[in-house]
């Protein structure tokens, strides 16, 4: 009788674990698919917390942010918060060597 509880207790363990990434899923397709987010969308989106993106909008800086007026919330476009996100490229190997190479092929002409 214990090893059957044991077995059903692993087996619901087990769904729960299921539900759970596919609830997962299910939000961040929902996120996905909207064209307005909220701040708590816009931080599972981001992987930033809600606090940072509510520091980020009171010191001006240069993340898309829109506010209804009247309530204070927050809102962000979903393609305006990608753009944003992806910004600023940083160069990897390639980039640098091409730009060595550049530089060196300029000293040489």
């Amino acid at each position: 009788m214990v090893k059957i509880l044991q077995e059903f207790k692993e087996m619901l363990m087990s769904i729960a674990g299921e539900l759970k990434e596919l609830k997962e899923t299910v939000r961040m397709s929902t996120i996905l698919n909207k064209e307005v987010l909220d701040v708590n969308e816009a931080a599972v989106l981001t992987g930033y917390k809600v606090s940072y993106l509510h520091k980020l909008s009171s010191i001006g800086t240069d993340l898309p942010i829109y506010s209804s007026s009247g309530n204070g919330k927050l809102y962000f476009k979903r393609l305006e918060l990608l753009e944003w996100m992806t910004k600023h490229k940083r160069n990897n190997f390639d980039d640098f060597q091409k730009d060595v190479d550049k530089y060196l092929n300029r000293k040489t002409a």
